[in-house]
């Protein structure tokens, strides 16, 4: 007497893994992407805050000195804006800011240092500039930040 049995096959099994495998991959690294791109735009939301706090200094000085800037004028340091706190990182990522000079009428240049390649290149992107300074592991980046 022959017993006729259903179910699946190992090659099936094997099948239905393989594309939750590839699905998997596909999550994981979408995943990252998204994370990549929102630490990027906090980045990019303090670097425009303290663009704001040193044009804004950079104007008052320059209005309380008759139309120049003084001679002992020094960009207030991130640090000292209280935006991050104790330490310069956003969500696990470290970054250095600056305002480098000329602050003029039409904006404030940023330069931002960071310790991880994928941040400094998604802040690049976000930011709109090349991210050709994002070729090392602590890439820094040079943005203008526009007073509108």
């Amino acid at each position: 007497m022959k017993k006729n049995e259903s179910g699946r096959s190992m090659v099936e099994m094997l099948g239905v893994l393989a594309i939750i495998g590839v699905l998997s991959v596909g999550g994981i690294a979408g995943y990252t992407m998204a994370m990549n791109r929102y630490r990027a735009n906090e980045v990019v939301d303090m670097t425009n805050k303290y663009a704001v706090i040193v044009y804004s200094g950079w104007m008052t000085a320059k209005m309380m000195n008759n139309g120049t800037v003084p001679n002992n004028y020094s960009n207030p340091t991130f640090a000292s804006t209280g935006l991050f706190g104790s330490n310069n990182s956003v969500n696990g990522t470290t970054i250095a800011l600056a305002a480098s000079n000329p602050i003029d009428e039409d904006g404030v240049d940023i330069v931002l240092t960071f310790d991880n390649k994928k941040i400094c290149q998604a802040t690049a992107t976000s930011l709109g500039i090349s991210n050709s300074g994002c070729a090392t592991g602590n890439g820094s980046l040079t943005y203008t930040f526009k007073q509108s």
